[in-house]
């Protein structure tokens, strides 16, 4: 048996969602024919001990708005003077999600729709007016985070600042009770 040629193995239940890696292998290997049949370029693939998330920004820590980065990137085809080989692949994978025009960075969306980029000031006093302007049926965190989409609006933590939002709404805390 193959598994016994390996130093270790291991075998986990990936939902079909998530084996998305594991049919592209599969559907590259079908496609490239080597001309040597017994032998097989290897793939090198990283392995990072713990996972990123890139949709967990706790603040703007420089004053600049979270997206300058990809606005700049796509503006001028730049980067920061000390952004890292890792950085710049990042930025580069993140910015075909979206889209600048003139100043104004937009978020493209599956359906060819587009979400305009806000800061985290702008997400809060939107959050604020949409949350106030619509309390008579008293949405939660969620609704509001699909509400402020749907009007048009993107931010990487749309969601936790919602979540923040409501949970510190009294009548919200009322409501649980």
């Amino acid at each position: 048996m193959l598994c016994k040629t390996f130093i270790k193995t291991e075998f986990k239940h990936m939902p079909r969602i998530q084996n998305e890696f594991a049919d592209a292998l599969a559907t590259l290997s079908f496609v490239i024919q080597h001309p040597d049949h017994n032998y097989i370029d290897p793939i090198r693939i990283h392995i990072y001990e713990q996972p990123a998330y890139c949709f967990h920004v706790e603040g703007e820590p420089d004053g600049k708005p979270w997206y300058n980065d990809i606005q700049r990137y796509l503006k001028s085809g730049e980067y920061t003077e000390d952004a890292t080989s890792l950085q710049k692949c990042t930025i580069r994978r993140l910015a075909n999600q979206f889209f600048l025009s003139g100043e104004i960075l937009y978020r493209k969306t599956p359906n060819l729709g587009l979400l305009r980029c806000i800061e985290a000031g702008e997400a809060s006093r939107l959050i604020e007016e949409i949350y106030v302007g619509t309390c008579v049926p008293h949405m939660n965190d969620f609704n509001l985070a699909k509400k402020i989409l749907r009007s048009g609006y993107f931010l990487l933590t749309i969601e936790s600042d919602c979540i923040r939002y409501v949970q510190k709404c009294h009548r919200f805390r009322l409501m649980q009770i």
